[in-house]
């Protein structure tokens, strides 16, 4: 189809945003937005408006009449995206359906021509513009006759809207709607990324396969190896089987000449390909037995459904018209062939950047955007659309970016470069290259004081980001930083694990596990908590090393069984510091092994040992909860409040914060995670930087630091872009293997091996008949360094490395991308190597832009982390620069305490305010009360208004969270989504692609005591009467007033209903039936009953109110699952009766 079915509106995308109040799109815009019904491919550079842009072609659909707003189908890669674009579509919508009910829209082309919406531009922003619209457009209502064609959107109206989704989530719905097709249960939890991890290690540790004796790697090793196969050999629908054979079959080939050290690696990585396909079977296996899914699981298992399933194909491109596809240069192979066999030849449209492609690690192939034509289209002709004008960065910025991306252009796909916007500013670009790290982390530091003082919009606190290619050194920065007083925060737990204060936490989990881990203990030990000195932790270890000696009676060992001791363990383990400091708690004073230990010494080291020996006893709880344990054991809590260098408090405590939401993520699929399990995980966390951060928005007044895979799709004012030196960015690549690595599918077998380089090898031939030299031939064929003549494995693995080293430099491209008007690039010679550091490649390019001289060598044999210049007074000072400021506050703390002490202003409010409290507090109501609280007031009006007033922290009780469970059940089974604050806001579902709606209402996150409650509150809800029923609405949100000024001082409320179902009751006449699910105890009493019924009758108001359906038309229920008990509200309260209790009960306190 090469045209829209019907003439539509006539309406132009500029129609639209006159109409709408904004900007006019450029042409480049324009073209995309009005492009016909076939596939379609959009190249979006950085910055270039793309959710602009998807929003404006849904919106012009719409408006025209294309399509209806449900067959429209948005999929991007996170829930943030998502939300961003169906909050686009949703406020526009919302606009368009003004002009619509008022009979408006095939006028709207006239409408705009005749500028009779300038009044509306020229109305200041916020509710003078809504009135001042709603105005104009009554007008043109009344000028073009169709003022009588004005009525407003029904519920059922309301709730229809375009679909935005995850990828993940899509296909996780179709595998959810369709599981029995390929055998699978409809509800199964999703592993998130840990939770996968853990599971690959329990699989690993539990198996019994010799070939694993063979293998000469660590666990954690295997552990990646086994989670990295079984997630391409689905991505990919490879044939296990048959990459075993291959790979067996080239290790064949390659035997002979084994001798060879590349060679032999390259054998027996392939060699151990099968064990390792054995373990991604068990793993497959006890994922089903589990009933769990992850990731991959989804999508192959949606393709399985499509691919098999020609009526579940059709009826999904019935319900899709249009597909927009956000993002597509991240999709995987798998992704991309569900989508096409589900979209090929329709109207959809892939938008993308093929140089911001830069998670290949977790599957995306850059070829996907190159490969769209052929994949998307088999008859129809596909549009090929850019939109490279940057809304975003400033000039000097987009010539860094140009630059970057230059060698990254190839034939087959046109992507101009960026274009600056009408207006753009002329931005600013700083280079920085000191000797140091450490100088190179002063210098970003005292940048962004700069940057931040000269920063004139109070109303828009400054945003600024460190964006590093690996946390490496991200904790220097965050010093450095701290020094200049600049709040910050590190994301990602990767560089998590490097702030003083996780790593205290860490050390102490190392601690309680492990009785060698004496290196942890150390650090307890000499750092700010304890402050032992150096002398008595050398006196300290001479004591674990007389122990050593002795047994458990403390007597001296004989010399034969001390040497048979010496003989059977390592030295690290003889010796065990974390044993010294349990023996010292209980030995006394005079007791000559603690003579070398002064009694200060004693004193701190008991009380470490004190505190470690309550923390062992406290090891069976919950992880979170031991987290926190050890957070006030060590005083981490007063210590953030109180340290100034680190910013304001509420800053300095979210990193132990986010730590423990990392380690709750970590727990999510699986409550019988270990401090053994976290600490593998961590420990893999700490040796990756393959750990992508949840995304969190620029922080205003804040300077986040994350890595560059952390920072796609987020801008701030000012961004560094630090250690742009050889080796960090752009990375070394750790093996350039290929599929010779350990636990690589052959290339040949991948989706996008056509991207990938081919492995070309001419045996040598027979005739040779000297077996030496046929050997020598041999590997010279294979691992030859010669320029004239290098060997098939040399070219293989060069070709590999330009292979990644493009993602490098797209990495690059994604950095410098991220500043509007400031970026800083940096790096340093030196950062504790032994040779030093040459600038980036991408560095020397936006010299080469900016006119900078370039960066002189300096002399590698003047190492200025080698030798008198590195040494350090130890320990370190725990206030370090801080210790004049704390000790005169701690003066000014003495001094007044030994006079009268007079009570600050702020004092006398609290005292106040207790007083008040105790005497009983007369203030006024809330203006928006919720229906589910109407009881409170009208039974204790004054105890009620005094729980707000001064709330005080509630336990989150089992029976709530359950509720939450069954009420996220019933709403998912209902195939609806329950909107947001008000019904026509209901514009996306609420996709998650790994944590809460799924997790939550799949069980994922549940306990299992909570799985077997929600699993009979479902039994006995599909047994009910509502079980075969289909809602018309479910969680929707309805506020109306009730009363105002019939009190002194009493303007009225706003009553805030959120119905949990709505039903038509065909068997009742057609009649509406409202339902409130309760998962609590029943009502006892009759009073009870009544009490509990006045929330209902607000519900049935507030659906009359806002729908216009008549009170006596209108049912409501209470439904008690557990109880299996109806109560059914029959007495109709009008609402003068319902005002009526409520200014009774207020006049009566």
């Amino acid at each position: 189809m090469t045209a829209w079915t019907g003439a539509g509106h006539g309406i132009s995308a500029l129609d639209v945003a006159a109409a709408l109040g904004l900007p006019a799109p450029t042409e480049a815009q324009q073209r995309v937005i009005e492009s016909p019904p076939a596939p379609a491919l959009v190249v979006a550079g950085a910055g270039s408006g793309k959710t602009e842009t998807m929003a404006g072609r849904v919106v012009w659909l719409v408006a025209n009449g294309h399509v209806r707003r449900d067959q429209i189908l948005g999929l991007t890669f996170t829930r943030k995206a998502a939300g961003e674009l169906a909050e686009r579509i949703g406020a526009r919508l919302a606009l368009i359906d003004e002009y619509g009910r008022r009979g408006l829209l095939p006028h709207l082309p006239e409408i705009v021509a005749s500028h009779a919406l300038d009044r509306v531009s020229k109305a200041a922003n916020g509710r003078q513009r809504e009135v001042v619209r709603s105005q104009v457009l009554d007008e043109l209502a009344q000028r073009f006759g169709t003022a009588g064609d004005s009525a407003p959107l029904s519920a059922e109206d309301l709730l229809i809207r375009p679909k935005v989704s995850t990828y993940n989530a899509f296909a996780d719905g179709i595998v959810r709607e369709h599981a029995a097709r390929i055998g699978r249960e409809s509800d199964v939890a999703m592993l998130s990324q840990a939770a996968s991890w853990m599971l690959v290690r329990d699989v690993v540790l539990r198996a019994d396969l010799p070939e694993l004796e063979q293998i000469d790697r660590s666990v954690a090793g295997v552990v990646d190896a086994v989670q990295r196969l079984a997630g391409d050999s689905l991505d990919h629908r490879v044939d296990l089987d048959r990459a075993d054979r291959i790979a067996l079959r080239q290790a064949e080939a390659f035997e002979p000449y084994s001798s060879n050290a590349d060679v032999a690696t390259a054998v027996a990585n392939l060699r151990a390909l099968p064990a390792l396909s054995v373990l991604v079977r068990d793993y497959i296996a006890e994922k089903e037995r589990r009933g769990v899914l992850d990731f991959a699981d989804q999508v192959s298992g949606a393709y399985d459904i499509v691919e098999s399933s020609p009526d579940v194909r059709e009826d999904l491109r019935q319900q899709h018209q249009v597909v927009l596809l956000d993002e597509y240069q991240d999709t995987s192979v798998i992704q991309t062939q569900f989508l096409a066999r589900l979209f090929r030849d329709s109207a959809v449209m892939a938008v993308g950047d093929p140089h911001q492609s830069i998670y290949g690690w977790r599957g995306a192939s850059a070829d996907n955007l190159h490969a769209f034509a052929r994949t998307f289209s088999e008859q129809e002709t596909v549009g090929n659309y850019s939109l490279m004008t940057s809304w975003r960065n400033d000039r000097s910025i987009l010539g860094v970016a140009n630059r970057i991306l230059g060698p990254l252009r190839r034939p087959g796909l046109d992507v101009p470069p960026l274009e600056a916007r009408p207006g753009a500013g002329p931005g600013a670009v700083e280079v920085d290259f000191p000797l140091t790290v450490d100088e190179e982390a002063r210098a970003v530091a005292e940048w962004f004081a700069a940057r931040r003082a000269a920063h004139d919009d109070p109303a828009k606190p400054h945003t600024g980001a460190v964006l590093f290619r690996s946390k490496r050194h991200m904790q220097t920065f965050a010093a450095a930083l701290a020094a200049q007083g600049i709040p910050h925060r590190i994301l990602g737990l990767g560089g998590l694990l490097a702030t003083p204060e996780v790593v205290d936490v860490v050390s102490t989990l190392r601690v309680l596990h492990d009785p060698t881990a004496g290196s942890a203990l150390i650090r307890l030990l000499v750092g700010p908590r304890f402050s032992v000195g150096v002398a008595d932790m050398a006196a300290l270890q001479g004591l674990a090393a007389e122990l050593s000696r002795r047994d458990s009676g403390l007597l001296p060992l004989d010399d034969e069984l001390r040497k048979r001791i010496r003989a059977s363990r390592g030295a690290d383990e003889a010796l065990s510091i974390i044993d010294a400091v349990d023996v010292l708690r209980g030995l006394s004073d005079d007791y000559r092994l603690l003579s070398g230990i002064t009694p200060e010494g004693r004193s701190r080291i008991r009380a470490a040992g004190e505190m470690l020996e309550r923390l062992r006893r406290a090891s069976s709880l919950p992880l979170p909860d031991m987290l926190r344990l050890i957070e006030l054991e060590l005083r981490l809590d007063i210590e953030l409040a109180a340290n100034e260098t680190r910013g304001p408090a509420r800053i300095a405590a979210t990193q132990l914060r986010a730590f423990t939401d990392e380690v709750r993520s970590f727990l999510a699929a699986d409550e019988r995670g270990t401090i053994s399990s976290l600490l593998a995980w961590l420990e893999k966390a700490e040796s990756t930087d393959e750990l992508v951060p949840r995304p969190e928005p620029p922080e205003p007044g804040v300077v986040q630091l994350l890595t560059v895979h952390g920072s796609k799709g987020l801008e701030w004012d000012a961004v560094a872009v630090v250690r742009m030196v050889e080796g960090e960015l752009p990375s070394r690549p750790t093996d350039t293997s290929g599929w010779f690595g350990f636990g690589v599918l052959p290339f040949a077998l991948r989706g996008d091996s056509a991207a990938l380089p081919t492995f070309s090898w001419i045996a040598p031939s027979d005739e040779e008949l000297d077996p030496a030299k046929r050997l020598k031939a041999g590997i010279a064929s294979l691992t030859s360094k010669s320029k004239t003549a290098p060997g098939a494995i040399t070219v293989f693995k060069d070709s590999y490395r330009e292979y990644q080293q493009e993602e490098e430099r797209r990495l690059a491209y994604v950095a410098v991308t991220r500043a509007r008007s400031h970026l800083l690039l940096t790096g340093a010679h030196w950062a504790g190597q032994k040779q030093p550091k040459a600038p980036s490649p991408y560095l020397i390019e936006a010299m080469e832009v900016l006119g900078r001289r370039p960066i002189e060598p300096v002399d590698p044999d003047e190492n200025p982390y080698e030798g008198p210049g590195a040494t350090l007074t130890w320990p370190l000072d725990p206030l370090g620069a801080r210790r004049g400021i704390v000790e005169s506050a701690a003066a000014a703390v003495r001094a007044a305490a030994e006079g009268d002490p007079v009570a600050s202003p702020e004092l006398v409010r609290l005292l106040a305010e207790r007083a008040a409290r105790l005497h009983g507090v007369d203030a006024p109501p809330p203006t928006r009360v919720p229906a589910s609280r109407f009881k409170d007031y009208v039974t204790d009006f004054a105890g009620t208004v005094s729980s707000l007033v001064r709330p005080m922290p509630e336990r989150p009780y089992r029976q709530t969270r359950l509720g939450t469970l069954f009420h996220a059940w019933v709403e998912r089974r209902s195939e609806l989504v329950g909107v947001g604050q008000r019904v026509d806001e209901a514009l996306w579902e609420v996709d998650e692609d790994d944590l809460s709606f799924g997790e939550s209402a799949g069980g994922a996150e549940v306990s299992s005591a909570d799985a077997a409650d929600l699993s009979t509150l479902q039994e006995i809800f599909e047994a009910s009467e509502w079980g075969s029923l289909k809602p018309i609405a479910v969680e929707i949100e309805i506020d109306f007033a009730l009363g105002g000024g019939a009190l002194p001082g009493d303007e009225g409320h706003i009553v805030i209903c959120k119905l949990d179902a709505v039903y038509r009751r065909e068997d009742r006449g057609g009649r509406i039936e409202i339902v409130d699910w309760k998962t609590g105890k029943a009502p006892r009493t009759p009073q009870e009953r009544e009490e509990r019924m006045l929330q209902l009758a607000l519900y049935r108001l507030a659906y009359h109110r806002r729908f216009g359906v008549p009170l006596d038309e209108i049912d409501v229920a209470l439904y008690y699952v557990a109880d299996d008990l109806v109560i059914r509200g029959d007495r109709v309260y009008s609402e003068p009766e319902l005002f009526q209790r409520w200014s009774a009960a207020r006049a009566a306190r």
